[in-house]
């Protein structure tokens, strides 16, 4: 049981609270999440729990900053201003909510012993491969958490895994239907085809000058270019103020001297257990049966202890230690429950316990060895002392510069440089940005409202030193200024006119192709000029572009030979004949899994939506008619 848990930690979860360390802290504890906004300022509620709108936004921001994460170059910050994302960031909260209230009732809680293991597996809290309580707390002081934070955070993935994980393990498919869907997926069909070029109906392509003149009248929005600004901006952040402390010697081994249990591995001890399991809200005749077996076993350990191996292969009811002869490895303290945990470490290498009670049933432990503690040279932690020292001193000394840097950014409003020289930085520069291709930091919702709001524009004065992210500051000016303006029609009618010759044309090649396509099935004779048969298949392909393939495999072949069309990616239209339909003489065994495997996500995720529906609407949900307003 012990070692089902511990493999449990090393899957999804522990990779998921990974990223969160790494990446961002995305997500509130349970109290918080569970406790809503106390402040007053709801725009949604859900049951007796709120949700205020500065949980929205720095939801949205953590939302954005992965999507950035993910996309990379690709991202388009204007997507995560639209209302709609908007309300998508808030449904999704909504739903979350209803589902931990769900949880809750229903008391799926994380014992104690689940959340130990799990912290214990996290490679972010480790040192020499083992869980480090000084670098756990060390690792989440220096993302802003405490302890009780994260580990409500632990209970509240576990919350939602509970509810959720039934509905998603239920989904199957039919085996009759996986294998018509692979049958349809390998079949093949035998193809020729003609292509019509854009010549054939340039004749009729006419674009006229009222034409030009009623899109450019219609079309303003699109002819517009938006407002842009170029500011000059200061960032004053803790890293670059950690970076320009000095550390002597001293202080460095002083340091070192005073947290030595820090920098180095504590005592672990490695021990094999044999567990006759019984649930904890057994009945005590049960209980006892389970007892009287344990004790059965320590009684033949007693004449015989070379045979804990085969006992352990034989009678313990944790199977991934069983199948090891009983061991569970290395641990250190707080890596497993309490009872078993204050056993281990009382106890003499190969020594055998009477049974141990736990929450999981009786143990009969053997510790099979003790692994002292060890402390790191400090030659071989030197950098990471000094790192810890520039880091709290900066932590010392950041609030005084904060407040410093607010008050002349503030006080010199026209100018940056007092500021600059104060703090020891440099004024920079940006280029042009418009609101919706504002870079980091000026895409920041609280800076980027600062910067386009009219009174910055009209008096060029700083923005005050907002906080984009934990420990860093930013101040800004914008020292140009282009208004919106719409561009002139001499300036675009050419454009204009080549969009509207491009689109005319496309149209009535359609038109002509299609009518082409309807003549054949007629089986009147078009006088084309045929490709070679060429067999294809449902992936796309140099002859096939996606739409080829879903209009070659779309059309229907109870009559053949039967004829389709589409738009080609190279301006013609393709005009395809069918000539035969060549099935799968049997199922690929791959294929099928795969189609098994897309199935079952698409029931999981079906399924899970009813669900959510399901317990959302069980719960009272109001939603401010402002709610998703702002940026």
């Amino acid at each position: 049981m012990l070692e089902a848990i511990r493999r449990h930690a090393k899957g999804w979860l522990a990779k998921v609270i990974l990223a969160l360390i790494i990446v961002t802290f995305a997500l509130f504890g349970v109290d918080s999440y569970m406790s809503g906004d106390k402040s007053g300022g709801k725009i949604a509620e859900v049951g007796d729990v709120g949700i205020s709108r500065e949980e929205l936004t720095r939801e949205i921001q953590a939302q954005s900053d992965r999507m950035r994460e993910t996309l990379g170059p690709a991202f388009d910050p204007a997507v995560t201003e639209t209302a709609d994302f908007r309300k998508q960031v808030l449904d999704s909260m909504i739903e979350r909510k209803a589902l931990l209230l769900e949880a809750q009732k229903l008391q799926f809680l994380a014992p104690d012993a689940y959340v130990a293991s799990v912290l214990g597996q996290i490679p972010a809290f480790q040192e020499d491969g083992t869980f480090s309580q000084q670098r756990y707390e060390a690792v989440l002081r220096q993302n802003g958490r405490t302890p009780a934070q994260f580990e409500n955070e632990l209970r509240q993935a576990f919350m939602l895994e509970a509810i959720t994980s039934p509905v998603s393990l239920a989904a199957f498919p039919s085996h009759t239907s996986l294998t018509q869907i692979a049958r349809l997926v390998a079949q093949q069909r035998e193809i020729a085809w003609a292509d019509l070029p854009a010549s054939t109906v340039a004749s009729q392509v006419q674009v006229t000058t009222a034409e030009v003149e009623q899109y450019y009248a219609a079309n303003q929005a699109e002819l517009t270019e938006p407002e842009q600004i170029r500011v000059e901006h200061l960032v004053l952040d803790i890293a670059s103020v950690a970076a320009g402390i000095a550390v002597n010697e001293k202080a460095v081994a002083e340091y070192y001297a005073a947290n030595a249990a820090q920098f180095g591995q504590p005592e672990q001890r490695r021990a094999s257990h044999i567990l006759i399991a019984v649930d904890k809200n057994a009945d005590a005749a049960t209980r006892a049966q389970a007892k009287a077996k344990a004790a059965e076993l320590i009684q033949v350990l007693r004449k015989a202890p070379e045979r804990f191996a085969e006992l352990a292969r034989a009678e313990s009811q944790d199977p991934g230690s069983a199948a090891q002869d009983g061991s569970l490895g290395s641990f250190g303290r707080g890596m497993m429950v309490k009872p078993f945990e204050d056993a281990v470490f009382s106890m003499k290498p190969n020594e055998i316990r009477d049974p141990v009670e736990s929450d999981f049933g009786y143990h009969i432990i053997r510790l099979d060895g003790i692994e002292p503690a060890q402390t790191a040279p400090l030659a071989e932690v030197r950098a990471a002392v000094v790192d810890e020292l520039r880091r709290q001193q900066a932590q010392k000394v950041f609030a005084d510069l904060a407040e410093n840097f607010s008050n002349l950014v503030y006080e010199n409003a026209t100018s940056l440089q007092p500021a600059a020289t104060a703090a020891k930085l440099t004024v920079k520069q940006s280029g042009w940005m418009t609101a919706k291709n504002a870079p980091q930091p000026f895409n920041h919702p609280a800076l980027s409202a600062a910067l386009f709001s009219p009174e910055s524009i009209k008096s060029r004065q700083n923005t005050e030193a907002i906080e984009v992210q934990p420990g860093t500051l930013v101040a800004a000016r914008i020292v140009e200024h282009r208004p919106a303006r719409l561009r002139p029609l001499s300036e675009v009618s050419a454009a204009i006119e080549a969009k509207l010759h491009a689109a005319l044309s496309a149209r009535l090649l359609a038109q002509k192709g299609e009518t082409t396509v309807q003549a054949l099935a007629k089986g009147e004779e078009a006088n084309l000029n045929w490709s070679d048969f060429q067999v294809v298949g449902r992936q796309p392909s140099a002859v096939l572009d996606a739409a080829g393939a879903k209009a070659v495999f779309r059309v229907s072949t109870d009559k053949l030979p039967a004829y389709t069309g589409f738009t080609h990616p190279d301006g013609t239209y393709r005009i395809v004949r069918v000539s035969r339909v060549l099935e799968a003489p049997a199922v690929d065994p791959m294929l099928l899994a795969s189609i098994e495997s897309g199935v079952v996500q698409a029931q999981q995720r079906a399924d899970m939506k009813a669900m959510v529906a399901l317990i959302a609407a069980g719960q009272k949900v109001k939603i401010q008619p402002n709610a998703i307003e702002g940026r």
